[in-house]
């Protein structure tokens, strides 16, 4: 008889490599998640009450969208604050008459991006939810990480998506990925971050292996 962790990683290989997060959508919206990841995020934004969210990563702009929605719930005073290097015009169009949404048309380890963050801070209060979801490399990941540095302070929140690639558990050829960024960034910076298991394993499995992570205190 499978244990619950075979049963589990199998049905993570058949979502992922069925293609079920491509079909996924959130009001029409394209929406490349994993269904149980976001209603885990809405139950941490609600935990959190963060009045400021910040993707890397928008694509067709439906995790945008789906994040605005939740934190309009929350706090009606909110933004989520969405950035990607390339964005499709009618992105653009979808998204840029909700002001509960600003886009930023850049990589995502523009020094802009940060300094961005930094003057958003002073205008909505309170932890900020960060979630990395753009180029998938470890070099591209760590760099991320180490850009919110400077940014991110004590009870903030950071997922790290598709850490499940490269074999972690599907696509074992991808190569270095935003788990093996992970690995090398609690190498170089041990205590940033404490890792939230329980929001981890709560659905059994996750697009995000090791990356809810809760920022700790100062920056060394």
């Amino acid at each position: 008889m499978m244990d619950t962790k075979q049963i589990t990683r199998q049905y993570h290989e058949w979502y992922y490599n069925n293609g079920v997060w491509r079909r996924t959508t959130f009001l029409g919206v394209v929406c490349y998640k994993s269904v149980s990841d976001m209603w885990n995020y809405q139950e941490i934004l609600y935990r959190l009450k963060p009045s400021l969210v910040v993707e890397f990563g928008t694509y067709q702009g439906g995790s945008a969208l789906y994040f605005a929605t939740i934190l309009q719930a929350i706090n009606e005073k909110s933004l989520v604050l969405t950035v990607d290097l390339f964005m499709e015009e009618d992105v653009k169009a979808r998204l840029k008459n909700n002001k509960y949404i600003k886009t930023m048309h850049c990589s995502s380890i523009d020094p802009r991006v940060s300094n961005e963050i930094i003057e958003l801070r002073k205008i909505y209060n309170g932890p900020v939810f960060f979630i990395l979801d753009s180029d998938h490399s470890k070099k591209h990941v760590l760099a991320e990480m180490e850009s919110l540095r400077a940014v991110t302070k004590p009870g903030d929140y950071l997922i790290v998506e598709d850490s499940n690639i490269n074999g972690h558990p599907v696509l074992p050829d991808y190569g270095e990925g935003p788990m093996e960024a992970i690995i090398e960034y609690f190498r170089k910076y041990p205590d940033d971050y404490s890792h939230d298991r329980e929001s981890e394993n709560k659905f059994g499995f996750t697009f995000a292996p090791e990356g809810f992570l809760i920022r700790q205190g100062a920056i060394s």
